[in-house]
């Protein structure tokens, strides 16, 4: 889990989530989890190619909890749900997708596997099972940087699409940290955090 926590609420905004009416989520302290959560919407070898690029300090989205700037837009993302204001506890880490309402948007879970496939071509399509297997690894579940680095590194097939590959990941160039929660500068885009202690849950009332 991403330590860098360095923001503290202010209590002035809001942030929202869209819960399961199922459960007693009501006053509950939530945490951040323990261990790599397996994305849901942006395909895995996007994920594991936006960590690669994550830069430091910034949040790890599969330790986060992701948000939206208005109870609007958290009923629209997880419709029948149970929507809250999230109060983010002590310290945490927060940081705002700009342009997108959420990640599974943006226009590189698109290109990045197109281009990917364009890259490698016929020279791993028809290559043996073990050098597939070699490249195949990419598309595993949570890598991480130093997983995806070593791949670039040591497959000869990856290591001359390197720099092309890396040049293309441009995801965190429209990711914004956030000082405060006074400070959001997209109405609309995604936020994740990291709140290693922990952040309550407060039902919107009518939403």
């Amino acid at each position: 889990m991403n330590s860098d926590t360095q923001t503290e609420s202010t209590g002035k905004a809001a942030i929202f989530r869209s819960v399961s009416p199922e459960g007693n989520w009501k006053s509950l302290r939530y945490t951040s989890p323990a261990t790599r959560r397996v994305p849901q919407n942006v395909p895995l070898l996007v994920d594991n190619l936006w960590e690669w690029r994550r830069p430091e300090g910034f949040p790890n989205r599969r330790f986060s909890a992701f948000a939206s700037p208005t109870a609007a837009l958290a009923s629209k993302s997880a419709p029948g749900g149970v929507v809250c204001r999230a109060v983010l506890k002590g310290t945490f880490s927060l940081c705002q997708l700009k342009g997108w309402t959420d990640s599974k948007f943006h226009p590189e879970c698109k290109s990045l596997p197109k281009l990917l496939a364009a890259k490698l071509g016929s020279t791993w399509t028809n290559a043996p099972l073990d050098h597939k297997q070699e490249v195949g690894r990419l598309w595993m579940p949570c890598l991480t940087k130093a997983e995806v680095q070593s791949l670039f590194e040591t497959v000869d097939t990856l290591k001359s699409i390197r720099q092309e590959i890396e040049e293309s990941v441009t995801y965190w160039k429209s990711v914004v940290k956030i000082a405060s929660l006074d400070c959001m500068i997209d109405i609309e885009g995604e936020l994740f955090f990291e709140a290693p202690e922990g952040y309550e849950l407060i039902r919107v009332e009518n939403g």
